[in-house]
């Protein structure tokens, strides 16, 4: 059975899904993208996704004439269409400029593709390695919008690959805590729980506000942002990295000092963020 594609509405087989060899997408990764999690069809804080593509839109000075709900909707046709509406899957939902090459002639038209697979089974912890590349400063790009060209990231996670790690942790250009190339972190010391702030150039993940949110509720936990080095996270009890598809996950190692992966903090926001998503799944 052939897997399909969502491309501006019209859904195609994945094998002959495609955009001309010229794209601006292909030629300068010129977009902005969204990951998202269906849960047998229904979402947590699809609004929140969705406001973060627009703003990633605005940002880029591109148009997208599709409404939330219209988005939704085109999202739905494509889960049925994959079979996928009654099984977890991941969604994600790249909008890329349309017109000609060049950095003079910018068009502001935009066009969509959507595509979602079955959620990848991953390890139960991660093993993360400090990589020399640095988060790229807000100063340069825009930090809060999910950018299409990640060739940051990729050179970052083939660093942390060859020191052995499953993935990288990136430090800001003056060497404070940033996050890994794909989630958000943070770590534990006592009832106290530290994260990076969105000043320390990262992507502040959907998942990221949920679980501030969680933590701010819980009168035994005291949450800390600001700005870290990696002293600090050496000396943690635990650590867990957050985002949309693996939710919570609890980190084994940071280069040579090891953590506690069933810390029971760390198990208990889990437990919580579990009935978090199941009250507001839409």
């Amino acid at each position: 059975m052939s897997h399909f594609i969502n491309i501006n509405g019209t859904l195609f087989p994945e094998e002959q899904a495609s955009l001309p060899a010229t794209s601006r997408a292909v030629f300068y990764g010129d977009g902005c993208f969204e990951t998202l999690v269906s849960y047998k069809g229904k979402f947590l804080h699809f609004e929140d996704h969705f406001a973060r593509l627009q703003s990633g839109l605005k940002y880029l000075e591109m148009n997208l004439d599709l409404t939330k709900d219209q988005l939704k909707s085109e999202v739905q046709k494509l889960l049925e269409k994959n079979e996928l509406e009654g099984e977890d899957s991941v969604v994600r939902i790249q909008c890329y400029r349309e017109g000609h090459s060049g950095y003079f002639d910018i068009s502001d038209r935009s066009g969509f593709i959507i595509s979602n697979r079955s959620i990848p089974e991953r390890s139960e912890s991660l093993n993360l390695k400090t990589v020399s590349i640095p988060a790229i400063p807000s100063a340069a790009l825009e930090r809060k919008v999910k950018l299409s060209n990640s060739i940051n990231y990729i050179k970052a996670v083939q660093e942390a690959k060859k020191k052995g790690g499953d993935d990288g942790l990136m430090v800001t250009v003056d060497s404070k805590i940033s996050e890994t190339t794909i989630s958000n972190i943070f770590w534990i010391k006592g009832s106290q729980v530290f994260t990076p702030s969105v000043n320390c150039d990262l992507l502040p993940g959907v998942t990221r506000s949920i679980l501030i949110e969680l933590i701010n509720q819980d009168l035994e936990l005291e949450l800390i942002e600001g700005a870290f080095g990696l002293e600090d996270i050496y000396s943690a009890e635990a650590v867990f990295c957050t985002n949309s598809v693996m939710e919570m996950k609890s980190v084994s190692g940071v280069d040579d000092y090891s953590y506690q992966a069933d810390h029971s903090i760390v198990e208990k926001l889990k437990d919580d963020f579990k009935v978090y998503k199941e009250k507001r799944l839409s």
